[in-house]
């Protein structure tokens, strides 16, 4: 079975071998690539419907359902993308020229977003068309990174730990954005945060488009291309693979259920802050507690997922997870106790952030061993989908759990302590008691050693 690649003298093309080691510089160019999706991504998801309610002055519901509408065609238009990557091949590579290419594009859309025409009339069409356009340009430079990492390696273990450096940088610009958005917003705009918010687009833009670069020119495409007689027929035989690939589907419910927890947990500190810990001022402590567990998570998700297994680690995870999380509720009144149990239990329960996307790859492998065909853009894609219905999900049991108790804008603080309570831990606990249902099936990790040996065969031309 022959297989056409790009000249191995070409430093960063798709390279001839499926080799297993990646040095130390280029899994931190790769995990780089978090840290600029943080500083454009977590920007927009964090501030952008303040921006339009305080800044460009758009009512909250108009501003609702521009969000609302953005996220599903933004949702819709993953698959899409997943389906060109895997049609591409350039002499810059096959993932990599999306994010050459992609992210000056994504920069530029990302400032026009925080900016609003001074014409009231005119604000809310703006809106529409900047969070729809800077939803598709981050789709299409976020999905190739993505898939950039079974396309680097096929050996499991290193793909662990590429998920790990990833996780932690993203940590890292989650961390950024929380921190500093706020104190560069009112630097850079004396008072006046319609330019400070613009300005400080600016910046995180830029350097989010030239951090996408470094990573381009510091990371290596080690598996082979599918040859292009193959690829008439690929669409066709993925999709109708895909709807039999139960290691992949378990990852995608999976997911769906993690990102729920997320969107629990990040939508809901403010209220928990207010309402139950008693002030305002906890937004920042427990958001940031949660950024750093992530960090910390990615220096353990390895050594746990090497020492009991994926299956078995998330697990385990997920059960210290629960019960860590119930020790929340006698401390949710004491701030200090209650955020260092809250980051031991984002750490531990937190695990299947790292793990994911590493899952994802070596269901690629199952993919192939399948169908013969590699389908690195379109199985991601199906993650990332994943990771915004999940978040979809999230938000909205948050604002229907925040309806059923009653909840409104004039409700006194403390006044739905137990119903904020049950709400931003209870749903959490409800959602990880699922993800270990879902990852139970999940046993892939076992066969991974006999299906890469019989995929190395057939591209050895030895097998049938």
């Amino acid at each position: 079975m022959s297989v056409r690649t790009t000249d191995p003298s070409a430093p960063h093309g798709s390279a001839t071998d499926s080799g297993t080691t990646v040095p130390l510089r280029e899994r931190i160019s790769f995990g780089l690539g978090d840290l600029a999706s943080n500083l454009t991504w977590t920007t927009i998801t964090s501030y952008l419907l303040f921006f339009y309610t305080d800044v460009a002055l758009i009512s909250a519901a108009a501003a609702g359902t521009l969000l609302l509408v953005g996220r599903l065609l933004d949702a819709v238009f993953d698959p899409l993308v997943g389906i060109v990557l895997d049609r591409t091949n350039t002499r810059f590579g096959r993932a990599r020229p999306y994010l050459i290419f992609g992210a000056p594009v994504l920069a530029v859309l990302t400032v026009l977003t925080f900016f609003t025409p001074s014409a009231e009339g005119a604000r809310i069409g703006w809106a529409y068309v900047t969070f729809i356009l800077v939803g598709l340009a981050y789709s299409a430079v976020n999905i190739p990174y993505g898939a950039l990492m079974p396309m680097m390696t096929r050996d499991s273990a290193t793909r662990v730990t590429l998920g790990s450096f990833r996780f932690a940088f993203a940590a890292v610009g989650l961390v950024i954005v929380s921190v500093a958005t706020t104190p560069l917003v009112a630097a850079f705009g004396g008072g006046d945060q319609r330019r400070g918010f613009l300005l400080t687009a600016v910046l995180f833009a830029a350097i989010g488009c030239v951090v996408f670069w470094i990573t381009a020119r510091g990371t290596k495409e080690r598996v082979p291309v599918v040859p292009l007689a193959q690829q008439k027929h690929a669409l066709r035989t993925s999709l109708k693979t895909l709807a039999t690939n139960g290691p992949w589907l378990i990852v995608i419910l999976f997911s769906v259920l993690l990102f729920a927890r997320l969107g629990v947990i990040t939508g809901g500190a403010v209220y928990f802050a207010i309402h139950v810990l008693g002030s305002a001022g906890a937004v920042a402590v427990v958001l940031l507690a949660f950024s750093l567990s992530a960090l910390s998570g990615a220096l353990i998700t390895p050594w746990m997922l090497k020492r009991f297994g994926h299956r078995r680690a998330l697990i385990i995870g997920n059960v210290i997870g629960i019960a860590l999380s119930l020790l929340q509720i006698p401390f949710r009144h004491d701030l200090v106790v209650f955020t260092l149990v809250f980051f031991l239990a984002a750490t531990i329960g937190g695990m299947g952030f790292v793990a994911v996307p590493a899952l994802i790859s070596d269901t690629i492998e199952y993919q192939e061993y399948k169908s013969d065909i590699r389908n690195e853009g379109l199985l991601y894609a199906g993650y990332s989908f994943a990771t915004k219905v999940g978040t979809a999900i999230g938000g909205a049991v948050l604002a229907w759990g925040l309806a059923a108790i009653g909840y409104t804008a004039s409700s006194k603080a403390g006044s739905l302590d137990t119903g904020i309570s049950w709400i931003y831990i209870g749903i959490p606990i409800l959602l990880m008691v699922l993800q270990t249902v879902v990852i139970a099936f999940y046993k892939l990790q076992r066969e991974l050693p006999r299906i890469t040996a019989s995929i190395a065969t057939r591209r050895s031309g030895t097998g049938s």
